[in-house]
């Protein structure tokens, strides 16, 4: 995954951050909280990769205590996890 590719990521987040601050349906709050925190860590995968490199894989994660996140995947097999 590159920079490009994390920008469209970034951009998704927009729209749904966009989407729950309208407090249509239960939990869009809690939604909220969620899309800025995995926000907040792609904007930290993205400067892991402007230093680093490409990445072979991201995925998302919700963790109690930690909130939001994104665990990162290298090229030499070492995980990473990113959140806010």
């Amino acid at each position: 995954m590159d920079e490009e590719q994390l920008a469209l990521v970034e951009e998704g987040l927009n729209l749904l951050l966009q989407k729950y601050k309208k407090n249509q349906q239960d939990g869009d709050l809690r939604r909220m909280q969620a899309v800025m925190d995995a926000k907040v860590a792609i904007r930290k995968v993205m400067l892991s990769v402007a230093i680093k490199g490409d990445v072979k894989d991201i995925i998302p994660f919700i963790e109690g205590g930690i909130g939001a996140g994104w665990e990162v995947t290298d090229f030499n097999d070492r995980v990473i996890r990113y959140h806010a």
